[in-house]
């Protein structure tokens, strides 16, 4: 029975024979950060021309480590944010249209220049908290939030810091239009 399975055939390198699709487009008014294959094919200039004499089977990419906030070290801990560097921040929408600012930095970096933002602003932190990324924030009536507190979340995701704007409860994230005012406010001084 053990030798049996050397009579199945092998189709691991079966992938080589898969149709090329085209790149995926983002659509207008989006933005994609960091485009970059987590499972890169390997020797994929020679997918197409067959296989190899050194090539017997397919060895698949090892996966990216995942971080748990929280538990991991961060190296910048105690290290300020780099003088004269400009902040890499965009302001973008999710996958349904909800406004996020993305920040391509480390966590403590962008935590460091969300807080300085904060302070330029007509928005008032209440409390903060670091290790679930959450700023608390009391919002004045000009940005038309019905509730008159809203939670600041950062997130690490693969593209780098997300950065969205939460309820009073942290339970759903704002209507658009002033999730989007306050998240403006805060680009503006990121720039």
């Amino acid at each position: 029975m053990i030798s049996g399975c050397s009579w199945l055939p092998n189709s691991s390198l079966n992938y080589r024979d898969a149709a090329v699709t085209d790149p995926i487009q983002v659509p207008e008014g989006g933005t994609f950060i960091g485009e970059q294959p987590l499972y890169a094919v390997p020797r994929q200039e020679d997918r197409l021309i067959g296989r190899q004499p050194d090539e017997d089977k397919f060895v698949p990419p090892k996966a990216p480590q995942l971080v748990v906030l929280g538990n991991e070290p961060d190296d910048g801990e105690d290290t300020p944010a780099p003088k004269g560097e400009s902040v890499r921040a965009i302001l973008a929408r999710d996958g349904n249209g909800y406004p996020i600012l993305m920040m391509s930095t480390r966590y403590a970096w962008a935590w460091e220049y969300i807080g300085t933002a904060l302070k330029e602003t007509d928005l008032k932190v209440t409390d903060r908290d670091r290790e679930v990324g959450i700023f608390y924030l009391r919002v004045p009536s000009r940005y038309e939030l019905d509730e008159k507190e809203a939670q600041l979340k950062l997130s690490h995701t693969t593209n780098g810091i997300q950065v969205a704007v939460l309820n009073e409860k942290g339970t759903a994230l704002v209507d658009k239009t002033p999730g989007l005012a306050i998240l403006e406010r805060i680009y503006e001084e990121l720039e």
